[in-house]
């Protein structure tokens, strides 16, 4: 199965939007795309986890995914 930026990816951080304050939008495309790498390391780090406490962290199925989709040329 593909995995897309729209239909996969935006709807994990949709969630988080209005709670959050990012260095860029993780809800955007271009800003996820290019910050690939560091979004990663930071959702997949359980001492330091993005999104912090108190909201809970991506489950290790999210995170799967969006190494997926990394890992296979983040498609749009």
């Amino acid at each position: 199965m593909a995995v897309s930026f729209s239909n996969d990816i935006a709807p994990i951080f949709n969630q988080f939007r209005s709670q959050m304050l990012w260095r860029f939008d993780v809800t955007n495309y271009d800003h996820v795309k290019a910050n690939a790498a560091v979004i990663y390391g930071r959702i997949s780090d359980k001492g330091y986890p993005m999104p912090p406490p108190p909201m809970d962290p991506l489950s290790d199925a999210q995170v799967a995914l969006f190494k997926q989709w990394m890992d296979t040329g983040c498609a749009p």
